[in-house]
């Protein structure tokens, strides 16, 4: 396998308190800010119902999103917005002046961000205590997203994109072309924002919030997914197609399916994506925009709500006809439960097995009977997969103070596009990062940037060259390295860092 990468930039961030997503299962609609819903636990094994939690009126469009004690989070048309427990106990609820139609976005304090129909967004406290609100001119439909700066990014139907900061002030807004309902905001690797207003054009926003370009299909409603070389893919709505485009608006392929596609694409780990249309056919595309395989509900029917993928590679969705559906990776059915609505909720996928998905009868269901997630040695999120260790292989042992270290590694398969690294504990105590191409950082946990090609394999790596460095200067003493990597598709806070079964450890030592 031939992998380029090419390593822009390590940018370091102060982040305030609360400011980064939750490190948790799922912390906001399709788990992560580029929008993907590959969660990184999978799902249940079978429809059995673990409980249900009736809201005072329909839960329409509104998605969970898990805190990482497993409560459940979302709104409803009955103005409240719920914090509901692993067992489906209500730990509290927040009334709101409107209907409550979006995802909540969970930040690392606890704070649960969402809007309503009564022009706010909310930011409330984990004790249900309202923190701060923010008054916009219009309803808040769609879903929040907590950015790897901090800000809190949001859509309102007045045709504005907002950036707050996390105490409630204005860092900036942008006027689009048209009021901005269903869209969640995505942001990439190169910290651009991409949201869809209502109409013709997906609006691409740089950091600062400046115009960096559109691009124009047909009447959308729903969100963009942000994949490998922050490629953006999307349901064109009534052009009756799936989109992708590269990272600067040209199109790499579309796919012409039998109906609209209102709903967001998720995207597994092998690149494919995963998308209902109004045809009551739910389509899995190829990478390369080839059809992989289509799924036939058995009705015409619309699709609305947007697929969770689970770390076997198994799909949940909402279903024409009342149903959730589990599909497998192959495209076959493996179960479906009925709920006494229809469902336009997307599904969350937990870290205890069991999937949470909201119906139209007002009812949060929790799917699956309850596991115990396995331990692992990955700091702040799952290892989705078993795997054999990390092979770290020094080219020696000991090394005069003069000499130039060289280490490879064998990395196994990786379920998200990566990027290696080793992490070196120091003859002072103190813990280093080594980045091919970038060399020693303190951490490789702020947001980082890459180019196309980052590693993504389900054959292992042999040999991988993880570090080779001089260490010229460097005190004498034991050095410690342990293998793991930048998971790209969470590219905030300790989750993106990936560890493969029992990390190995090589022992150096310089004299």
């Amino acid at each position: 396998m031939k992998t380029a990468v090419a390593v822009l930039a390590v940018l370091v961030f102060v982040l305030p308190l609360n400011a980064q997503p939750a490190n948790s299962p799922w912390p906001m609609f399709h788990c992560n800010t580029l929008r993907t819903g590959l969660g990184g636990y999978a799902g249940p094994q079978s429809a059995t119902l673990s409980w249900s939690y009736q809201a005072g009126n329909d839960i329409s469009a509104s998605s969970p999103a898990i805190d990482s004690d497993g409560n459940v989070y979302f709104g409803a048309y009955d103005h409240n917005i719920y914090a509901v427990n692993a067992n489906g106990g209500l730990v509290w609820s927040y009334e709101t002046a409107g209907d409550v139609d979006g995802s909540p976005a969970i930040a690392s304090g606890g704070r649960v961000y969402i809007g309503s129909y009564d022009n706010n967004l909310y930011a409330i406290n984990s004790n249900g205590a309202l923190a701060w609100s923010y008054l916009t001119q219009d309803w808040i439909p769609g879903p929040p997203l907590i950015g790897p700066d901090g800000r809190v990014f949001v859509g309102s139907e007045d045709n504005c994109v907002y950036a707050l900061n996390s105490n409630g002030g204005l860092a900036w807004s942008y006027e689009t072309w048209s009021g901005i309902y269903y869209s969640a905001p995505a942001i990439g690797p190169s910290g651009k924002v991409y949201i869809i207003p209502d109409g013709d054009s997906l609006c691409v926003l740089s950091p600062n919030g400046s115009f960096a370009w559109s691009y124009y299909a047909g009447y959308m409603d729903a969100s963009v997914a942000i994949g490998a070389g922050e490629s953006v893919h999307y349901g064109g709505g009534d052009d009756l197609a799936v989109y992708a485009l590269t990272s600067v608006g040209q199109l790499l392929w579309s796919y012409w399916t039998d109906g609209t596609v209102y709903t967001s694409p998720a995207i597994g780990s092998d690149g494919r994506v995963y998308s209902g249309a109004d045809d009551g056919r739910f389509y899995c595309i190829a990478s390369s925009g080839s059809l992989a395989w289509s799924f036939n509900a058995g009705t015409s029917f619309e699709y609305r709500s947007s697929a969770a993928i689970g770390s076997d590679g198994r799909i949940y969705v909402g279903s024409p006809g009342n149903n959730i559906m589990c599909l497998n990776s192959n495209g076959t059915l493996h179960w479906t439960h009925t709920t006494g609505g229809e469902v336009r909720s997307s599904p969350a996928i937990g870290s205890d097995g069991r999937i949470y998905v909201g119906s139209q009868d007002g009812i949060m269901y929790a799917i699956g009977i309850p596991v115990t997630p396995t331990p692992t040695n990955t700091p702040g999120g799952p290892t989705p997969t078993p795997t054999p260790p990390i092979d770290l292989t020094a080219d020696k042992a000991e090394y005069r103070t003069t000499d130039s270290i060289s280490v490879t590694a064998d990395v196994w398969p990786l379920t998200v596009p990566c990027y290696p690294f080793v992490r070196i504990q120091m003859a002072d105590g103190s813990t280093l990062y080594y980045q091919r191409g970038v060399g020693f950082t303190a951490s490789p946990v702020p947001y980082l940037g890459f180019a196309a090609g980052t590693v993504m394999t389900t054959e292992p790596i042999m040999g991988y060259p993880a570090l080779s460095e001089n260490f010229s200067g460097i005190p004498t003493g034991p050095y410690v390295l342990e293998g793991g990597a930048v998971d790209m598709m969470k590219t905030t806070s300790a989750s993106n860092l990936i560890y493969f079964g029992t990390v190995d450890r090589e022992v150096l030592r310089v004299k």
